[in-house]
């Protein structure tokens, strides 16, 4: 990446607010209220298809709220209410079981949140218990959590071990106690170690730690502490996210001064300084925001072509329907898109009325089908051929590599893209921006007068 020309006309030019493409539509666009009865008839179609299923479970509880997330979490410290969760949770989980007699197997499980650990382990035992007691996991079944040090004790990763959770995944963001304190997020170095040394000793396989590049009071040198800090930890597997700074999405943000955030050239240093010190020390880039070991499974994807972008960023398994749980889970039956409710009060009422609590989403038209798919190929292997796309979808595909041929000559003018002899790929310096050229297969851009809040790129 030694060889990347920066220049400040080039960065203002292409750092501008796209989606992360996590979906395709994005969740801004999907308008469909979904009724209880409109998404069990989209459960029962689900079940007639064939293949594993991908799980997950959204357990939205944290003890305090850091003040840079933007994640769907609710603070609390009333052990009853998320007593009361699991109830509903689990309700929700028989419910739609039951809906599925012919799909009972999943390749892939995660619990996300929140913090799924700041549940006692015996709690989450009896929650996993009851997933397996109705879902089978394949015998290569990737099982993964996302934990906190600060609530994670060594019997949540014997818990975890010994029903199959090889994967563990942690937030350290940075290390930099500066950093930490403004963004009310406090883990030290040693507690994080000492976690990930039992884990591995119990038989953790791949470990994966977020960073966090833009942070408010984020500084290279500060940040380059962390880097030899994680490259001491050689975690399987990282990943590296811009800092989205939406205050008028995630009001908790507004207590940062404009000053103390870092931008532009000054913000892709950090992500630069990132990538060469990851590189330098073994790490594989996997898409433009993850990092991996060459003998983790997501380099493996990668290299094999199954590598897929969904809501957990960038995962192992392609083409598996996501089936989600729990308050704001979200899930993906290839052609459909279905939010649940983001209400507690509502969920809790939902689940115990009809056993299911979807809010909104969206049904896919072929169009969006085929720019979904297009979209992900570009963001998990940084090419795109349009005779792949007219062979596999005729004159449906016409749309689509029109606008491919409207913008990809005037990015590779920028040095974004090359073209070679079977369509298009990204350059280097096209993987920092690859959400660009992403977004200009997006249809939805260009419909709407008014376009939703998003993240810039860099």
């Amino acid at each position: 990446m030694n060889q990347v020309k920066l220049s400040i006309e080039l960065i203002e030019r292409y750092n501008l607010p796209v989606p992360r493409y996590t979906s395709y539509p994005t969740v801004p666009y999907w308008k469909t209220k979904f009724s209880p009865h409109d998404y069990i008839k989209l459960l029962r179609r689900l079940n007639k298809k064939q293949g594993p299923l991908s799980l997950y479970i959204h357990l939205p509880f944290c003890k305090r709220r850091c003040s840079f997330c933007g994640c769907n979490t609710f603070i609390t410290s009333k052990h009853s209410l998320m007593e009361s969760y699991l109830n509903s949770l689990k309700q929700e989980i028989s419910s739609i079981a039951d809906l599925l007699p012919d799909r009972r197997v999943f390749s892939q499980f995660h619990l996300g949140g929140g913090t799924p650990t700041y549940y006692p382990p015996e709690l989450l035992a009896d929650l996993l218990d009851h997933v397996e007691s109705l879902f089978t996991p394949e015998s290569s079944a990737e099982k993964s959590i996302e934990l906190h040090p600060s609530v994670t004790s060594e019997e949540h990763i014997d818990v975890l071990i010994s029903r199959g959770f090889t994967r563990l995944s942690m937030g350290v963001q940075d290390f930099d106690p500066v950093v930490q304190e403004k963004i009310h997020r406090y883990q030290t170095f040693e507690e994080t170690e000492s976690l990930i040394t039992y884990a591995r000793k119990k038989g953790a396989t791949s470990i994966n730690i977020d960073l966090i590049y833009g942070l408010p009071y984020q500084t290279l040198t500060g940040f380059s502490k962390t880097l030899d800090l994680i490259n001491e930890l050689k975690p399987n597997r990282l990943a590296v996210y811009s800092y989205a700074h939406l205050p008028r999405v995630f009001k908790h943000q507004s207590i940062f001064p404009a000053e103390s955030i870092p931008q532009g050239r000054e913000k892709l240093g950090l992500f630069l300084l990132a990538q060469e010190s990851l590189v330098t020390n073994g790490y594989e880039q996997v898409g433009f925001d993850h990092f991996s070991l060459p003998t983790d499974s997501l380099y493996q994807a990668y290299k094999n072509g199954d590598l897929q972008r969904n809501f957990m960023g960038y995962t192992t398994r392609a083409g598996t329907d996501l089936l989600a749980f729990g308050y704001s889970g979200i899930s993906d039956f290839g052609d459909a898109y279905i939010q649940n409710t983001k209400s507690l009060p509502v969920y809790f009422e939902n689940i115990a009325k009809y056993g299911v609590s979807p809010k909104k989403g969206i049904l896919l038209s072929k169009d969006d089908v085929i720019r979904k798919r297009a979209i992900n190929q570009w963001l998990c292997k940084f090419t795109i051929s349009p005779q792949e796309y007219l062979e596999s979808f005729g004159l449906d595909a016409l749309p689509l590599l029109r606008d491919i041929r409207t913008h990809f000559p005037a990015y590779e003018q920028e040095g974004l893209v090359l073209q070679n002899e079977h369509g298009w790929e990204a350059t280097p310096l096209g993987r920092l921006f690859a959400r660009i050229p992403a977004s200009s297969m997006d249809a939805y851009l260009k419909l709407q007068n008014k376009i939703p809040t998003f993240s810039k790129v860099i």
